[in-house]
Parts: C-alpha cells; sequence; structure tokens
C-alpha cells in the first residue's frame, strides 16, 4: 500500500491538557500540543512560550568557562596578539564572526582562520598552528573544532601557544590538555543545556566575558548571527538555542549587520516575518557555498565588513557559488545512484558507503542527505585523492554515526562528529573494512524498525475543527526546527479531486472533504500518491496546517506529509482480492447489492482502453473506484467482476499483483456479455 512511514501518534492525557491549559491560561489546542511534547510544568512552559534575554541560562555553569574568561581578559590587557580558529561551514563562520566582532569592539588585538576545506581538512592542523605562531600570536580560541585535537593541542604547547577550546561535537574518551575545554557535552560539565551549536557555545563565551567586564548589553545584537548559525546546523531547537532563535528574529528582518542584509538581499527574501526555514533554505546554502566550493574566509568577511558595497559583493560571489554548488550537487548525486544500483544491495546494507574519485569535498555532504532522504538508512559519501579517502556521514534517527565510527576508530586518519552527521578521513585501502564493520555494527545495533521512516503527529482532527482561528493559535509554537517541529495532526476524509501540478507534475493537490466540511491541500514531490489514489478514496494525512494567502483571500491549507489509504478501506481491498481469487465458489446472493450493470462494464471497458492508450498497463486496485466515482469500498469487487467477464470473454487479460492490477487489451472483437458464464451468473441478481 502507499504508506510508507510509521505512524507515531502522541498520547494524550486529558485532565493533563486541562490543567495545563487552566494553570496557564492557555487555549486547550496548545495545552495539549505542549503536553505532547513533555512541557507540563509552569516555568517550563514560561521559557518556551515566553522568550526574554533574562532567561539565558548563566555561563559560569560551563566547565572551565571562568578559566578561558580570565585568560581572554589577560590578553586584553596585555595587548597580546589573539587569532581565532574557526570552521568552514555556517556554524563556523558564524562563531568566528561573533568572537572576532566582540573581542574587536572591547579592544582586543585579534584576527582569525579558518583552514580550506581541500587543502587542509577539517579541524586544527600543526601546519597552521606553526603559521599562526609565526604571525605573532599568543592565544587561539577555537570555534566549533577542537574537541578531538589532542595531539595538535600537545603541539601548540611546543611552540609557545596557549590554546582554549570550544565546541560542541561530540567528546571522545580523552580531552585535549589546553588552557581550558569549553563544551557542554564533556562528561563533567552540569551546564543545563548540552545541545548547543558550536556558535552557541561561542556565545556563552562573550556572554561570560561580557559579564565580567560589565558590557554584557553589547553582546545581545550578535544574536542574529548566532541564530543563523544555530539554525544551520540543525541542532533541537528547545531550550536556550530556541531562545537564541527567538530573540534573534525580533530585529533580523531589519538587521544592524550589513552583511547579514546583503545576504537577504541576495536571496530575495521579502518577507516581514523571520523563520527557521528561510535561514535553512535560502541563508544558510549560500552561505556554506564559501566553504564548500572556495574560500571560507568569505563567508567570516561578510559579517565583519562595514562597507555596504564589499558585502553586497560578496553576497553576489556566495550566490554565484551556490548556483555552481546546486549543478555539482545533482551531478554527483547521478553518479552516486549509478554506483549504487551496480554495486550495493541497499536492502541487505544498512549503512551505504560510496566512494569515487574527484567528487568536490564540499558537495559530499549534501549528497550524502539526498542519499538518506532516498534510501533512508545512514550513508557515507568518500572522494578519494592520493590514496586517501575523506568524507562525510550522515543518519538516521535512531542509530548514532559516531559511535559507529568510533567502534572501529584505527580504520581513521582522523574523525569527528556527532549522532547524525560526522566528518572522517582514512587510507582508501580502508574503505571496504570500513563499509563491512560499520554494517556489522549496524546490524547489531537497529532493531526492525530503525531503517523506517517515522513520522510523528501531535492528535487528529477533525475539519470541522480547522479554520484561520486555530491555525494562528498554534504559530505561538514558532520557530520550528529539530527538536520543535511543526505541530502535525491526522486528518480524514474522502479525495473529492486529486490533481497533479507544478513542473514535472512532482506535486499534488486534492481537496479532502467529510460531511460538509471541505479542506484542501498540497503534496509536495510526491508524484506517487497521484499514481496509487483517486477521487473518492477514503484516507488519511498526516500534514501541517497553513494559512494560504492568494488575492487577498486567506484560507486554511493543509501540507501533506504523509498519506494512506483509511483502514477500512483497505480490509475492503483485501476482502475484495480474496473474493476474486475464488470467484467460482462465492454465494452471489450475498453480494447481490454490488452486482455490475451493464453501464458498469461499459465504463470499466472504457476505462481500461483509455489507461491502455496512454500507456499504462498497471494501476492500483485503489483507483478502481474512479470508475463510476464510487465512494462505497465494497464496489472494488464489482469493477474487478467485470474484469474477470472481460477475461473469459478475451477482451482483456489480467492479474492481481498485491494491490496492483495489470492488465493488457487484447484484440477488439465484438462480443455478447451474455455469452459469458459469469455475467449471466451475476445478470440474475439484477
Amino acid at each position: 500500500m502507499i504508506q510508507k512511514k510509521i505512524w507515531n501518534i502522541k498520547t494524550t492525557d486529558q485532565k493533563l491538557i486541562d490543567q495545563v491549559a487552566k494553570e496557564n491560561n492557555l487555549p486547550e489546542v496548545l495545552a495539549a500540543i505542549l503536553v505532547g511534547r513533555g512541557l507540563v510544568h509552569k516555568e517550563k512552559i514560561d521559557f518556551f512560550m515566553n522568550p526574554s534575554k533574562d532567561k539565558f541560562h548563566d555561563p559560569f555553569l560551563m566547565k572551565d568557562m571562568d578559566i578561558a574568561v580570565h585568560r581572554i581578559i589577560k590578553a586584553r590587557e596585555n595587548n597580546e596578539q589573539i587569532t581565532i580558529y574557526g570552521d568552514y561551514d555556517v556554524d563556523g563562520i558564524t562563531s568566528t564572526s561573533i568572537v572576532y566582532l566582540f573581542l574587536k569592539e572591547i579592544g582586543c588585538h585579534v584576527d582569525y582562520y579558518i583552514p580550506d576545506r581541500i587543502l587542509e581538512g577539517y579541524g586544527i592542523n600543526n601546519n597552521a598552528l606553526k603559521t599562526i605562531k609565526a604571525k605573532g600570536t599568543q592565544l587561539i580560541i577555537t570555534v566549533d573544532t577542537g574537541i578531538t585535537a589532542i595531539n595538535e593541542v600537545n603541539y601548540c604547547k611546543d611552540i609557545g601557544l596557549d590554546i582554549i577550546i570550544t565546541d560542541h561535537h561530540e567528546c571522545q574518551e580523552s580531552l585535549p590538555k589546553a588552557i581550558a575545554v569549553i563544551n557542554p557535552k564533556r562528561a563533567d560539565c552540569n551546564y543545563p543545556f548540552e545541545s548547543l551549536a558550536g556558535v552557541g557555545v561561542a556565545f556563552k563565551l562573550l556572554q561570560g566575558i561580557g559579564l565580567k567586564l560589565h558590557v554584557e548589553d553589547i553582546v545581545w545584537k550578535y544574536l542574529e548571527i548566532v541564530a543563523i548559525g544555530t539554525v544551520a546546523d540543525i541542532v533541537p531547537l528547545q531550550d536556550e538555542n530556541r531562545l537564541i532563535v527567538q530573540v534573534a528574529f525580533e530585529t533580523m528582518i531589519d538587521s544592524w549587520n550589513v552583511g547579514l542584509k546583503a545576504i537577504m538581499s541576495v536571496a530575495s527574501m521579502k518577507t516581514d516575518k523571520m523563520t527557521a526555514g528561510l535561514i535553512g533554505f535560502q541563508i544558510g546554502p549560500r552561505l556554506n557555498a564559501a566553504g564548500r566550493l572556495g574560500d571560507a574566509k568569505r563567508g567570516v568577511e561578510l559579517f565583519t565588513t562595514n562597507d555596504v558595497i564589499i558585502a553586497s559583493q560578496i553576497a553576489e560571489e556566495l550566490n554565484a557559488e551556490n548556483i555552481r554548488r546546486q549543478t555539482m550537487e545533482k551531478d554527483i548525486l547521478a553518479q552516486a545512484l549509478t554506483i549504487i544500483a551496480a554495486e550495493k544491495d541497499v536492502e541487505k546494507n544498512k549503512v551505504l558507503v560510496i566512494a569515487s574519485h574527484g567528487w568536490a569535498h564540499g558537495v559530499i555532504g549534501i549528497v550524502a542527505s539526498r542519499l538518506v532522504e532516498k534510501f533512508y538508512r545512514p550513508t557515507i559519501i568518500l572522494t578519494i585523492e592520493d590514496g586517501i579517502a575523506s568524507g562525510s556521514a550522515r543518519s538516521v534517527e535512531g542509530f548514532n554515526i559516531f559511535e559507529g565510527l568510533n567502534s572501529c576508530k584505527e580504520l581513521f586518519e582522523k574523525f569527528g562528529g556527532h549522532e547524525m552527521a560526522a566528518g572522517m578521513s582514512l587510507k582508501e585501502e580502508n574503505i571496504e573494512a570500513l563499509s563491512n564493520r560499520l554494517n556489522a555494527y549496524a546490524n547489531k545495533m537497529m532493531d526492525e524498525t530503525t531503517l523506517i521512516a517515522k513520522i510523528k503527529a501531535d492528535f487528529y482532527l477533525g475539519l470541522n475543527e480547522i479554520d484561520l482561528s486555530f491555525i494562528e493559535k498554534i504559530r505561538a509554537f514558532e520557530p520550528y526546527g529539530v527538536g520543535n517541529e511543526e505541530p502535525k495532526f491526522i486528518v480524514s476524509g474522502h479525495i473529492k479531486e486529486i490533481k497533479q501540478i507544478g513542473q514535472g507534475n512532482n506535486h499534488i493537490k486534492l481537496e479532502m472533504v467529510h460531511e460538509e466540511n471541505v479542506l484542501p491541500a498540497i503534496g509536495f514531490n510526491c508524484p506517487h500518491f497521484y499514481e496509487e489514489l483517486s477521487n473518492n478514496n477514503p484516507i488519511e494525512i498526516v500534514g501541517v496546517l497553513n494559512i494560504n494567502e492568494w488575492n487577498q483571500k486567506r484560507t486554511p491549507q493543509l501540507i501533506i506529509k504523509d498519506m494512506k489509504l483509511a483502514q477500512d478501506f483497505e480490509g475492503s481491498i483485501e476482502d475484495s482480492i480474496n473474493n476474486i481469487a475464488k470467484i467460482d465458489e462465492i454465494n452471489v446472493t450475498d453480494y447481490k447489492m454490488i452486482a455490475p450493470k451493464r453501464k458498469d462494464y461499459e465504463r470499466t471497458y472504457r476505462y481500461f482502453l483509455s489507461l491502455s492508450a496512454k500507456g499504462f498497463n498497471k494501476i492500483a486496485i485503489q483507483k478502481l473506484m474512479a470508475i463510476n466515482d464510487d465512494i462505497n469500498p465494497d464496489s472494488l469487487l464489482k469493477y474487478l467482476i467485470c474484469l474477470e467477464v472481460f477475461k473469459e470473454l478475451e477482451l482483456i487479460t489480467y492479474e492481481v499483483d498485491g494491490y496492483y492490477v495489470r492488465f493488457q487489451i487484447l484484440n477488439g472483437k465484438k462480443v455478447e456479455l451474455k455469452s459469458s458464464k459469469l455475467y449471466n451468473k451475476w445478470a440474475e441478481q439484477k
């Protein structure tokens, strides 16, 4: 059947919902969503629903924060040269930018270093440290990197460099012996929220310095840049991450930062409201293009310049790079799919490891994500150069890819990351061993549902409950993102009309009806639904609600996330298939209500002639409901009886294959329906 995902519906406790609604003076629908997300205590709900700067956690709760702040203030007092060592993704670019701007603002001598993705790869390297030291730097502050750089930190000591690590990636068993290691994921760190992005950790450092120097007020404006890195790094939009984004979105559309204004301009963001989606799909990819295909320092230059013309030039360059990246991504994805088709048994490989020569380092992570979307299994994409394979991993919910890599860490030259994503480099000769070891690990760690996509719904809704007021209420949960997904609801009804729309007929639009209520729905990149459904099919949809604004009219609309036939209709299909298989044995008097009439035979034959003329030889069995705009699921048997009669008369050959009907129109000849024994048997029931 059409359902490809597991639907998990949150359980609700009506007494608890009523209590939460009363205690917090909230509409019942908001209380129900909060309870479904585990938010039931008044202080937690207040933190979630009412953002303010005074709700940020004390930065000095983070391990080593006091040591780092003291060392940086000392460097300021002694006019020491500070270098910020960043990373080339959006998290690293934004982290570097805010620390550079803030330290410069408080009077530090500061510059920054972003490694070249192709020439240097991810993380700290000794050659870079040597270069930085030669330029007079006495203190390095890493942002979004360094938590696994044990040897490189030791090298810093050897050459007389002090180093402070700020990072958010998973910690290994041993930590670098830096002056300070700030990472909320440290086992000995008691910070109340461990899922900050790298830029979030960097911001806490600024907050700590600001508090110590009594200049905290100048820190807050950097939240706009922090929010970009937070959303782009796909960390959970919960707790302090949600707070960062909420506060930043209040001012971001009219930003103080000329670089942010420039990148929003080239992205043609004509809106009066910032959303996480705009960052994720418009701003983030353009900033990422800086490091994927060229020099990531351009991203830092964009945020740190005060020159409108320079900012505009950089933004245009990044926009052009992003277009080039999209083309390269498409090409590499096609090559990867060819390799998978030729060399991989997807059903047997729980983890896909795909390698080739000459793929762009900056694009393979995106390709890995695309393959996860397509095959729903952890995927590693590697590009090979001079005997070294380097690449990116992306995972699925329930499989910690970092732990998977850690289980075969001796295969790597270098690796790092977290539960859902990682980067690594290894010798080419170890690629096959990596695939074998990871799949063996996955076989032990995964259960039968790990590789089935899940979709979480908040609760069931009747079509009569959905109106503009309802949708406005649930907008209180914005901004949406990982860990704070847009509320999803399950609605049921019949398809009134379904059609294909968009380029290549890749999207669908339908109207859903139940009694007198009608709800428009739209689904993107799901042409299979049109192939498998027809008008009058009873269905259930899980989706998100929005307001469609067109020609100054505002109407509710459902965005389809997944769809399935109603459960009782599936039962009718099963019954029809079973009955047609034993059509000669069943008692026709028990089914006289659905006995085909002559017009049913005529319509059925014309329907299949039309399908054949369009090149079809297979249809989903439920689409037979479209023959006569029938809404009675028992009528499926009626149309199968018609096919059985045509088969007896040698007009059509057909077979039921699962939930599909495969058919072929035979050479047309004029026949009398009455010459069919089956026809006469059922005709007696009229």
